[in-house]
């Protein structure tokens, strides 16, 4: 009897555990259906996306429609990138009932004249095409892998995005490509959804460069910014209705006109990028005839501007040991010249040390023949943003540059602290003019001289060669693309933070920010350990089945015999 009533007992407890699970479920379900949320459980929070991004996606008003067409049979690091789109996108989705997409595999399209059309017309937007080749049953398939998307907005407006420049080659460049992935969503929404863009003014007319050395860094800028090329003239209003200027390399004076005209922007809340060194150096004349005499720049007319907000750019050339590889021919074969990577100590590489926004989480930066920045004490606020190491070799001009014997380096030699290479001034600046009016000036009655501005923001870098891209086969590079090691250098993003963070669209500098550390496999132990994973994958879950089938014979077996 007392058998029965424990048994009785027994469903009554099991009935009430699982109406209380019924209950537990309900309520969630109505909770989810008043009150979103998600939970990323993941030790690097892979499948969150920022505050920022999930703002700015709750507020679109209308559909914001992607068409991916990295899908198909693709190799595995290109399916990786595939799988965290879809991830990504899926999260904007649960963010904003605005955003729609599909995965378009243009492999598998069997009108060929069709394909062929929408090829063109994703290669003429900005999509790299990727030839690959895929070995099966001892043949060899070629085909075409299309790493990006094409954005449209409101049924019309349309932009596109590239997820990767010129292929995967390692792994480096898949977690890289990753990372981005957020940053190039939410720009693309970004840059098709606003309607009027800030303007940037590069600066022309003093022997500036303006060719294709600069064409990645225009490339870069002008996807997020409208870029302007400028002469001052010693016209008054020639600045107006700009954000920002670049002044890049000028080689020959700025009249003192032109230099007011750019003080008074300044002076009116404009922002100012100096891309400048203190002398002459460059490498052009080094390769045609192996050596060179550097001399100090002091055409410029500029020093007084720049002493006035707060810096010096020194006339000295900065090496250091931590430098980046030029190739040197070393030997003649079969009448051509052999080349090979020496450390060039006049091209100092730049581990950014600052946490500040800018500089945070970017590659080491190039830079090439850079001079040294002294700040100047005053009430501006300096943030130094890049320096050299702490074995760093300081050279006073006039000096002669040998290409064969500064590859010798005597590091005994290197034994100066970090060069402040690029410098951020923040707070109030005063015009240099002040007190110094002409008649001229102080009579006009179309200027409104202006003395300070309480708060702006300038930034100086002192490499001349700071924005020029290199070039492969008569191609622009990407800015910050080493030619010849394949590394990828922080340049670009240091500038393009930079105007973002000047131009107070700081949300975007923290979303490119983002990292996600990629667990890599290791390719050896795999190799080594194959065997063993195989059996612990295939043959643990089958043990285990065993086991938990026995137990629960040998329970209901001995529960039947004990009835």
């Amino acid at each position: 009897m007392s058998f029965l009533k424990k048994i009785k007992s027994t469903d009554y407890a099991n009935k009430l555990v699982v109406l209380i699970l019924i209950i537990i479920i309900s309520l969630i379900n109505i909770v989810s259906t008043h009150y979103f949320f998600r939970i990323d459980l993941t030790n690097d929070k892979k499948y969150s996306i920022s505050h920022h991004t999930k703002t700015i996606i709750s507020q679109l008003d209308d559909i914001i429609y992607f068409k991916i067409y990295l899908h198909g049979d693709l190799p595995v690091e290109y399916k990786k990138l595939e799988t965290e789109i879809k991830y990504l996108l899926n999260e904007f989705k649960s963010y904003s009932e605005y955003i729609d997409y599909d995965f378009i595999d243009i492999s598998s399209m069997e009108n060929e004249e069709y394909k062929y059309s929408l090829q063109q017309e994703l290669y003429s937007k900005g999509i790299p095409v990727i030839p690959h080749r895929n070995q099966q049953n001892n043949k060899i398939e070629e085909f075409y892998i299309f790493p990006g998307a094409l954005v449209s907005y409101k049924g019309n407006t349309e932009t596109s995005i590239a997820f990767i420049k010129d292929g995967i080659r390692n792994d480096e460049q898949l977690k890289e490509a990753i990372e981005d992935l957020e940053y190039l969503f939410v720009n693309s929404i970004r840059g098709i959804t606003t309607k009027t863009q800030q303007r940037i003014g590069l600066i022309n007319g003093h022997n500036e460069v303006t060719n294709n050395l600069i064409s990645s860094f225009r490339e870069i800028v002008s996807e997020h910014y409208e870029l302007i090329d400028l002469e001052i003239n010693e016209q008054l209003l020639s600045l107006n209705n700009l954000d920002c200027i670049v002044i890049n390399n000028p080689k020959s004076s700025f009249s003192e006109k032109d230099k007011f005209i750019i003080d008074q922007f300044i002076m009116n809340g404009g922002k100012s990028i100096w891309i400048m060194n203190g002398t002459t150096a460059n490498m052009d004349s080094l390769q045609s005839k192996s050596e060179t005499i550097v001399l100090p720049n002091n055409s410029r007319n500029l020093d007084d501007l720049l002493f006035k907000y707060g810096v010096r750019i020194n006339t000295d050339i900065i090496q250091d040991l931590s430098s980046s590889s030029i190739p040197i021919a070393t030997h003649i074969v079969n009448e051509r010249p052999q080349f090979e990577l020496f450390p060039w100590v006049f091209f100092p590489v730049i581990n950014p040390k600052s946490q500040h926004l800018i500089t945070k989480n970017i590659n080491p930066i190039k830079t090439e023949f850079p001079s040294s920045i002294d700040t100047i004490n005053n009430q501006v606020k300096k943030t130094i943003l890049l320096q050299t190491s702490n074995y760093t070799k300081s050279n006073l001009t006039p000096i002669l540059i040998n290409l064969e014997n500064e590859t010798k380096i005597n590091e005994v030699l290197f034994n100066q602290k970090s060069k402040n290479i690029a410098v951020l001034l923040s707070g109030p600046f005063e015009s240099v003019f002040k007190n110094r009016l002409t008649q001229t000036i102080s009579k006009d009655p179309n200027i409104k001289f202006k003395d300070s501005i309480n708060n702006n923001h300038i930034l100086v870098i002192s490499d001349a060669f700071f924005i020029q891209n290199q070039f492969f086969q008569g191609q622009n590079l990407p800015l910050g693309l080493d030619q010849w090691t394949g590394y990828q250098f922080g340049n670009g993003t240091f500038i393009l933070n930079s105007l973002e963070f000047m131009l107070n669209n700081k949300t975007f500098i923290e979303i490119r920010s983002k990292k996600i550390p990629t667990r890599l496999l290791d390719k050896q132990k795999i190799k080594k350990q194959k065997n063993y994973w195989q059996i612990i994958n295939i043959g643990l879950p089958l043990i285990m089945i065993i086991i938990v089938q026995s137990l629960i014979f040998f329970l209901r077996r001995r529960k039947y015999n004990y009835i």
